[in-house]
């Protein structure tokens, strides 16, 4: 990115500061996102600039009025975690792309896989401080902005769609793994039937440890970030999405398959941190169900990394021929590994 457009699209967030340095990371699956230097008044500080990928993120500004809403709640309530919501609350479009500035949090490393059981904890305890300081936040005045986002029956048969329509070499290389996975298909049955009964509560719905910010000496978490997704939903998805995440030490981009496990102790830890910081808020219902929860989205993110597979990756980000297979394979290897706890 030139420094030039950099200039122009800050100004339009800071009435003063100029661009010293532009860097991009990316980490990310998704949005394009920079690290930017900026000088003002002699002192230079640190903002992430961020392109929102509006083919997936087609609700965007619907998204913004989530994060506005979250935000103003959040400040009100004891959250004892940054949340880097855009600054002024609004995003600009420019060269045909929306782009928002976010605060950076100085001190702060993201790390892209768990590489410690205490980050599992750590993590954990936020998200569940995250749901008591929204206890008595109304989930239903939030946007649905991807709807069906964790609809499994929607899923399922998008990924029938993909196998009637895949290229004929994909399909045959993978019949073996389709047949495997069509004979689950009760556990997502029971993943739809379990998210009409729960409450409806605010949902993170990307709870990857790369989106919460740990303190570089310290490892507790500073801040939990990346709000495209924020929705109504149910514990299920938050929840679930961590333990997939967390308990496969070995990360989703592993192609050492056969050693694909889900680490038990990382679960418990997950589990026992997350009703910690959520205190008396969840109902004993939704307690009894955190442990399916995560069996339910192993098998529900194979299917999403399968079914863009066969559509010929038009969804996550590959750097390289395939990538979305070997996702697949891996979280199909996590789910079996998740059935057996």
């Amino acid at each position: 990115m030139e420094l030039v457009l950099a200039q122009q699209i800050i100004s339009e967030f800071l009435s003063e500061g100029k661009v010293r340095q532009i860097e991009e990371n990316n980490k990310g699956l998704i949005n394009q996102t920079f690290v930017v230097w900026i000088e003002k008044e002699k002192k230079i500080k640190k903002y992430i600039l961020q392109s929102v990928n509006t083919n997936v993120f087609t609700n965007h500004y619907l998204t913004l009025e989530n994060i506005i809403k979250i935000k103003k709640s959040i400040s009100d309530s004891s959250f004892p975690y940054h949340f880097p919501a855009p600054i002024d609350n609004k995003y600009i479009e420019r060269e045909n792309k929306v782009w928002r500035l976010i605060p950076y949090v100085e001190n702060s490393v993201c790390f892209e896989k768990n590489i410690d059981k205490n980050l599992s904890y750590e993590a954990a305890k936020c998200l569940g401080n995250f749901y008591y300081s929204l206890r008595d936040f109304d989930a239903e005045n939030l946007h649905v902005t991807i709807p069906d986002f964790h609809n499994a029956s929607k899923r399922y048969f998008q990924f029938i769609d993909a196998i009637s329509t895949a290229k004929q070499e994909r399909v045959c290389e993978s019949v073996l793994l389709i047949e495997n996975i069509l004979k689950e298909k009760e556990t997502l049955i029971k993943f739809d039937s379990l998210n009409k009964a729960l409450p409806k509560r605010v949902c993170h719905f990307d709870t990857k440890i790369s989106n919460f910010l740990f303190d570089v000496n310290t490892n507790k978490v500073k801040a939990l970030i990346d709000f495209d997704t924020l929705m109504p939903g149910t514990v299920l998805s938050d929840i679930g999405d961590m333990i997939r995440a967390y308990s496969n030490t070995l990360g989703e981009e592993s192609s050492d398959f056969e050693n694909v496990k889900a680490d038990k102790e990382i679960i418990n830890l997950i589990i026992s941190a997350f009703l910690e910081g959520t205190e008396n808020v969840l109902t004993k219902k939704e307690k009894s169900c955190l442990l399916f929860a995560g069996k339910a989205l192993a098998l529900l993110q194979c299917i999403r990394f399968f079914t863009d597979y066969l559509k010929n990756d038009i969804y996550y980000k590959t750097t390289y021929k395939k990538q979305n297979w070997v996702r697949t394979q891996n979280q199909w290897h996590l789910y079996c590994s998740l059935k057996n706890i």
